[in-house]
């Protein structure tokens, strides 16, 4: 008798430049009921988000996998591959280094409620990001933008400041006009994180989102004229967060809205680089 899709796990292939990422055996082998590793004919295809991995991604929507997980993706344009995967009903999630971290995923959550708050009344918005030493400032930049619009915050005016081979700053303004600052550094003196922190007039809302590469917890809190809260913490990678989703979609049969969200973050980059600097 056939196992039903739901109860079995679902066999997993990972091309060999995402499996050298480190991003999918330790997982997978975490999550041994939803997934194992597959023959000739996987379920989910692994795929590292180099140049080319809408293409890649594409191609595998066409052979007729249930799910592909793209680890890290560059900026890229994603509308061809959105269609096909709607046509197949294949489920596509972004497994992003800060933007998958799971106290993100939901609009209503902690750390997005925190942040809609502060927005009502924001003076300042100001993001850092670390990358480690030898991080491409376009790739950085992309990780960084993704984590501040997965926070529920809107930007515009993005024009670039300051860029080298170790960095960028970044500023734009919030719906509101209050201004935005973002800044990037590649350092070995701080682990990849990135924080996103919005001052009001009357306290602050901070988000520092970790090291994709471990479940070190995000770190959320709030001021505000009644006080400081700390939320409570999720200890889980954004890593193995990208694969639970990805088990669910392809059980619900509901897809993410990973693409349409990645399609946004692409087009604001667009308008930077299109920005006098």
């Amino acid at each position: 008798m056939t196992t039903p899709l739901r109860t079995r796990p679902l066999g997993v292939q990972a091309a060999p430049v995402a499996e050298q990422t480190g991003a999918v055996g330790a997982v997978v082998a975490s999550l041994p009921v939803s997934f194992a590793p597959a023959g000739s004919r996987p379920d989910v295809v692994a795929l590292a988000g180099t140049a080319g991995w809408t293409d890649a991604a594409t191609d595998a929507v066409s052979r007729g996998v249930r799910g592909v997980v793209v680890i890290d993706p560059v900026a890229e344009d994603p509308s061809a591959l959105a269609a096909a995967a709607a046509e197949a009903g294949t489920a596509v999630v972004l497994d992003q280094a800060w933007a998958g971290n799971p106290v993100l995923e939901d609009s209503v959550g902690a750390a997005r409620t925190a942040v809609a708050e502060a927005l009502a009344d924001a003076v300042l918005l100001d993001s850092v990001a670390w990358g480690r030493p030898g991080t491409d400032p376009e790739v950085l930049l992309t990780r960084h933008l993704a984590a501040v619009l997965a926070c529920g915050v809107e930007l515009a005016g993005l024009r670039v400041i300051q860029r080298n081979a170790n960095g960028y700053t970044v500023i734009g303004s919030l719906p509101g006009g209050a201004p935005a600052a973002l800044q990037g550094i590649t350092s070995s003196s701080v682990p990849a994180t990135a924080t996103v922190s919005v001052l009001t007039f009357t306290g602050r809302a901070d988000i520092t989102l970790p090291d994709s590469s471990a479940g070190w917890p995000a770190e959320i809190r709030s001021v505000t004229s009644a006080g400081a809260t700390a939320f409570p913490t999720i200890y889980e990678s954004a890593h193995r967060h990208s694969w639970r989703r990805l088990r669910a979609a392809v059980d619900s049969g509901t897809p993410a809205a990973d693409l349409e969200r990645f399609a946004a973050l692409t087009a604001l980059l667009g308008q930077l680089h299109d920005s006098p600097h």
